[in-house]
């Protein structure tokens, strides 16, 4: 098999079984391939050190990374063409001490593909319901791969007029919406883009992630002059998001001003095996609804909604 025939075969597959990230890790002779979907991770096969080589080559190559650098970690994207079918990836490189590179595959969907479900669809309703009732600021948290971004994307659907996103990079293709993406290199940052975003007058703006004190304060000035803004940050809680949401703030006055809600989601597996979100929120505006997580959790294993494992 060549390693172009690998590397088809390896995104065949995960783009079939919607799984989320490719792991490709070089240990000694051989090296490991592993899929993760929700929080499941499993090995998928072993390949030879020098075919998992040329495969991360193939990769950087495509992806126009340096080929020749392998000790620093580096990002790229692709829209990788198989059989008459795209599959957008995120590509994340990086060595070890000794030099060996590990390859991170994220497998990027439009949103067409990516359809949410959920335990209880009254949860979502009620944050459809609320992101339409008042413009401000919603937090969005949750761990990696939980979802979040395609939470957000989906409550844009519903929303009238334009809807601005920014992101690093671009998660999910959708030509409804004007998509922008960060770039250092040129001064494209988080900040800079949502200063440029305002003057378009977006009637939704999200932002891809809140990760540092001006992001912070220029989403919470674009909440505080009227805009609905969507952002992921990340946090263990809907606590915890107000939390780290204040610590990069510094101000309870401007946080109190603008936050109208926050949301944190995490995937399961259902009895069928199929992923499902389960959320818990907090709004501030209107009628004050709270779900606790511990009472969301709880609920769906009381329930007998949760996918077993067999026991071997």
């Amino acid at each position: 098999m060549t390693i172009e025939e690998l590397s088809d075969e390896l995104i065949n597959y995960g783009s079939q079984h919607k799984m989320q990230d490719m792991y490709l890790y070089l240990l000694n002779e051989q090296a490991i391939i592993y899929f993760r979907k929700n929080s499941q991770t499993v090995k998928h096969k072993e390949i030879s050190n020098e075919q998992a080589q040329q495969l991360i080559s193939r990769f950087k190559y495509l992806g126009e990374m340096d080929v020749g650098e392998k000790r620093k970690a580096q990002l790229g994207a692709i829209s990788y063409l198989f059989k008459e079918h795209t599959q957008r990836l995120r590509l994340s490189t990086v060595g070890d001490y000794q030099g060996n590179e590990s390859l991170v595959i994220r497998f990027l969907y439009n949103l067409n593909q990516e359809k949410p479900a959920y335990f209880f669809s009254a949860d979502a309703k009620l944050v459809q319901q609320k992101i339409q009732e008042e413009r401000g600021l919603y937090l969005f948290s949750g761990p990696t791969g939980s979802g979040k971004t395609t939470l957000m994307y989906h409550l844009a659907q519903h929303a009238k007029g334009q809807v601005i996103t920014i992101e690093d990079p671009v998660e999910i293709e959708e030509p409804n919406f004007l998509q922008l993406q960060t770039n250092e290199k040129i001064h494209q940052t988080y900040d800079q883009l949502i200063k440029l975003s305002l003057r378009h007058r977006p009637d939704l703006l999200i932002i891809g992630e809140i990760r540092d004190q001006l992001t912070a304060k220029a989403a919470i000035r674009a909440a505080l002059t009227g805009h609905t803004v969507l952002a992921t940050v990340h946090a263990k809680g809907v606590l915890e998001t107000k939390s780290r949401l204040l610590d990069l703030v510094g101000s309870q006055t401007e946080l109190g001003d603008c936050l109208n809600g926050v949301i944190y989601q995490q995937l399961f597996l259902d009895k069928q095996e199929e992923s499902r979100a389960l959320l818990a929120y907090e709004f501030f505006t209107g009628n004050l609804e709270k779900r606790q997580w511990s009472e969301a959790y709880a609920q769906v294993q009381e329930g007998g909604l949760l996918y077993a494992e067999k026991q071997a």
